[in-house]
């Protein structure tokens, strides 16, 4: 059995931010310490009108922190922000641990659940991109680390190596991860004749449960902060015939590492084309509006906030009637395209699926098709994937003239054919 780190979790409670929300920033770094491996032994806070600039923490705190550490084996201290280069090193060189930020612990989650290429690519270039604004001051205390949460996963060797060498080896890293991203964008672009549908939200609410329901799918779930990092896209059929390319993609959280979102900015392109996302909320979860607007955030950084947008609230299941009645209508009050669903046990996926049409449906428009009476497989795929209103030939019995209920996307890419035909007959002559 692999012995686990023990490590001590470090919070600051400062400024506007309520006991409540602070507690819940400290469940949520236990929970990321133990998705790492991590045996948490005691958790530490202090509240503070301001932040020391040079320990993040006061002094005495540090002591106490230090003289608990050799008394309990720790050598590892994760904090619930992000600390400076100099806070880092200050903390570590007066407690003698290893001292680990907000965003190193989500980096090494990342690194331990990356299994594709493309994942394990990204989640090094992020670790070398914010080791490297930490190298100035990390030489005295890296010699004594010997591995541990932060410094473990596909970058780690690259963190005792100097300032050019990780400049040199980001820039291969970036050059392979643009090979890789040019089979996601052939993919990708084969997708442009469908509405495009993205599964975003917190981590660990159950997004790809909610994937593998709706697509029969059996992707890989777990009860883990991060467990899916690789974005997988299925066709998702509707009971009206329609349909749709659905993605399930990376989980978002507070405070999301900058470092990561531009790593992934290619898997990310899933959420940002999108013609519709659902937005997926543990329902159960205290803090669901505080997590709904992490992740509202995070679209918001990606320049995805105009999106369309239905709100699935999940784990219904695990909700007690009388409350959930009384959130459900306070939700309904702002969620007006809410769906309230049980992926575990298979509750109101008929709901979502109507939802689902009802937005299909009002993206379609009355439109004109003028199709070559030659094209007989596109006629065809008109009637299969088209609502046909009117057909008629023309006087001279040479096209098909077509109103059709469809979305501006499809009728975009019928043109399209049906000028490349016209031009190469028109070449031919």
């Amino acid at each position: 059995m692999i012995k686990k780190d023990r490590v001590f979790l470090v919070g600051v409670c400062c400024g506007e931010k309520s006991r409540d929300y602070f507690q819940e920033t400290i469940e949520e770094l236990k929970h990321l310490a133990e998705t790492a491996g991590a045996e948490v032994i005691n958790t530490y806070s202090q509240n503070l009108k301001s932040l020391d600039s040079s320990t993040y923490i006061k002094k005495g705190k540090i002591s106490e922190i230090k003289n608990a550490a050799g008394q309990f084996k720790v050598e590892t201290l994760i904090f619930n922000n992000d600390l400076t280069p100099s806070q880092s090193k200050n903390i570590s060189d007066l407690t003698g641990c290893n001292v680990v930020d907000r965003t190193e612990i989500i980096l090494a989650i990342f690194a331990l659940h990356a299994r594709t290429k493309q994942a394990k690519l990204q989640v090094e270039l992020a670790q070398l991109e914010y080791s490297y604004t930490k190298l100035k001051h990390m030489w005295k205390h890296l010699s004594r680390i010997k591995g541990g949460i932060g410094f473990r996963g596909p970058g780690e060797k690259q963190l005792e190596t100097d300032r050019r060498m990780i400049r040199k080896k980001t820039a291969v890293l970036k050059k392979k991860i643009n090979a890789v991203e040019k089979t996601t964008v052939i993919k990708r672009n084969k997708r442009r004749n469908f509405v495009t549908i993205a599964l975003v939200g917190y981590t660990n609410v159950g997004k790809s449960t909610i994937f593998n329901k709706l697509t029969r799918e059996k992707r890989y779930i777990a009860d883990q902060l991060f467990a899916t990092l690789d974005s997988m896209s299925r066709i998702l059929k509707l009971k009206s015939g329609e349909e749709a390319v659905i993605t399930d993609t990376i989980g978002f959280i507070r405070k999301l590492p900058h470092k990561l979102i531009s790593s992934f900015h290619s898997t990310l392109l899933e959420v940002i084309e999108a013609d519709l996302l659902l937005h997926v909320v543990d329902i159960s979860n205290p803090y669901l509006f505080d997590q709904i607007d992490a992740v509202d955030n995070v679209l918001q950084g990606l320049g995805a906030a105009d999106k369309n947008v239905i709100y699935v609230f999940n784990k219904i299941d695990k909700m007690q009637s009388n409350y959930y009645s009384f959130l459900k209508k306070k939700i309904m009050r702002t969620y007006i395209d809410a769906v309230f669903i049980s992926a575990r046990e298979d509750l109101g996926f008929e709901r979502l699926f109507d939802k689902i049409e009802e937005y299909f449906l009002r993206r379609k428009v009355d439109l004109e098709v003028i199709i070559p009476v030659e094209m007989q497989s596109l006629i065809s795929f008109m009637y299969d994937k088209t609502e046909i209103l009117t057909e008629k030939l023309d006087r001279n019995k040479e096209n098909y003239i077509l109103k059709v209920k469809t979305t501006r996307q499809l009728y975009s890419s019928i043109q399209k054919q049906i000028d490349d035909y016209k031009l190469k007959q028109y070449i031919n002559k």
